[in-house]
C-alpha cells in the first residue's frame, strides 16, 4: 500500500466517524402527535402525525406524552407504561361501545395522565377507564359518559399493585354511567387484598350514574383507602357517596369537604362497617332519600358545619368533632 493510499483510507475513516449515528426505525420519541387526518403508518411526528392513540403509543417512549393536533376520534387504547395523553383545547373523542375506553395495566412505578378527554360509551360501553396496575392514574379536564354496561363504571379503579396506587380526578364530569342493577355507577375504588390506595377527587361533577355516584370499597382483607373528595357535586344517583368495608375486610378513611350531595334516591352519604369512616366538613346534603346513613357500625364524623336539610329522612352523624 502506498503512502497516499494509506492517507486516503485514514481520511475516509475519520469522515465516517464524524457522521451522526442513524436512529433505528424502531426508536421511540418522548413526544408524539395524533390527528384526525393522520395515519398510523406515520412516525407520529408533528408534521407526520398518527391517527389513533393505539397507533402512537408504540412509538412513544415510557414517560413520554401523546398530544392531539386537532379534533378527532382517536380510539380505545391499552396502556402498559408511564405515559401522558394530553389533548387540551381539542375535541378528543374516544368511542367505546361494547367495551372499555381505556385499559391501564402499567408497571409498579408508572403514572398515567389523561387530560382533555371525551369518553363516550353509547350506552353499551362497560368502563370509561379501567385501572388494574400502576403507581397512579390522574384524569383532568375530561368528560366520561354513557358507560352503562352491566358491571360498568365511568372510572373503575381496582388496583392490584401491592406497593400502592393513587387516583386523582380533577375537574372531571362523570355522567350517565352505570346500569340499573348490580354494582355499577360513576366511580368505583376497590383495591385488592393487601393493597393500599389513595384518592383525590376535586372540583368534579358526578351525576345521574344509576346505582352509585362514588363507591369506595375496602372489603378485601388488608386493603385500605385514604383520601378526600372536595368542591364537587355528587347528585342524582341511587347512593351519592358510599364508603364500605366488611367483616375481615380493610379500612376506609376519607374526607368529604365543601361538596353538594343531592337528589340521590336512596342515600346521600353512607358508611358501612366499623372500619369505614367518612369525615365531613362544609357540605350540603339535601333532597336525598336518606341524607346520612350508617350501616353496621359505619362512622360518619361531622366537624359541625354541614347543612343536612330537606331529605326524606335527614339522618345524623355518628359523632361531631370540634375544628382545631
Amino acid at each position: 500500500m502506498t503512502r497516499n493510499m494509506f492517507r486516503g483510507l485514514m481520511a475516509a475513516s475519520v469522515a465516517m466517524l464524524a457522521l451522526p449515528l442513524a436512529t433505528p426505525a424502531s426508536a421511540q420519541a418522548t413526544r408524539t402527535w395524533i390527528s384526525g387526518v393522520g395515519d398510523d403508518a406515520n412516525p407520529c411526528s408533528r408534521t407526520a402525525p398518527c391517527k389513533t392513540f393505539a397507533g402512537a403509543i408504540s412509538k412513544t417512549a415510557a414517560g413520554g406524552e401523546i398530544n392531539c393536533l386537532d379534533p378527532g376520534g382517536f380510539g380505545a387504547v391499552t396502556i402498559t407504561k408511564a405515559i401522558s395523553l394530553i389533548c387540551e383545547g381539542e375535541l378528543n373523542g374516544v368511542l367505546a361501545s361494547g367495551g372499555n375506553g381505556i385499559n391501564i395495566s402499567a408497571g409498579v412505578n408508572d403514572v398515567v395522565l389523561l387530560s382533555g378527554f371525551d369518553l363516550q360509551g353509547f350506552g353499551s360501553g362497560v368502563n370509561g377507564v379501567r385501572f388494574n396496575t400502576g403507581a397512579g392514574l390522574h384524569i383532568r379536564n375530561s368528560i366520561i359518559r354513557g358507560f352503562r354496561g352491566s358491571t360498568g363504571f365511568g372510572v373503575n379503579f381496582q388496583p392490584t399493585t401491592t406497593t400502592g396506587s393513587s387516583l386523582t380526578l380533577e375537574n372531571v364530569t362523570i355522567v350517565d354511567n352505570g346500569n340499573a342493577a348490580g354494582v355499577t355507577g360513576g366511580v368505583l375504588v376497590q383495591p385488592a387484598a393487601n393493597v393500599p390506595a389513595n384518592i383525590l377527587i376535586a372540583n368534579s361533577r358526578i351525576a345521574d350514574n344509576n346505582r352509585g355516584g362514588i363507591r369506595i370499597d375496602a372489603s378485601a382483607a388488608g386493603s385500605s383507602v385514604k383520601g378526600s373528595i372536595s368542591g364537587s357535586e355528587i347528585v342524582d344517583s341511587q347512593i351519592g357517596v358510599y364508603a364500605r368495608s366488611a367483616p375481615g375486610g380493610g379500612t376506609v378513611n376519607v374526607t368529604l369537604v365543601d361538596s353538594v350531595v343531592s337528589g340521590n334516591g336512596s342515600t346521600g352519604v353512607m358508611a358501612e362497617d366499623a372500619l369505614a369512616t367518612i369525615n365531613a366538613s362544609g357540605n350540603t346534603v339535601t333532597q336525598n332519600g336518606n341524607g346520612l346513613r350508617s350501616l353496621t357500625g359505619g362512622i360518619l364524623v361531622s366537624f359541625g358545619d354541614n347543612v343536612v336539610v330537606a331529605n326524606n329522612t335527614n339522618g345524623s352523624f355518628t359523632s361531631t368533632q370540634a375544628k382545631q
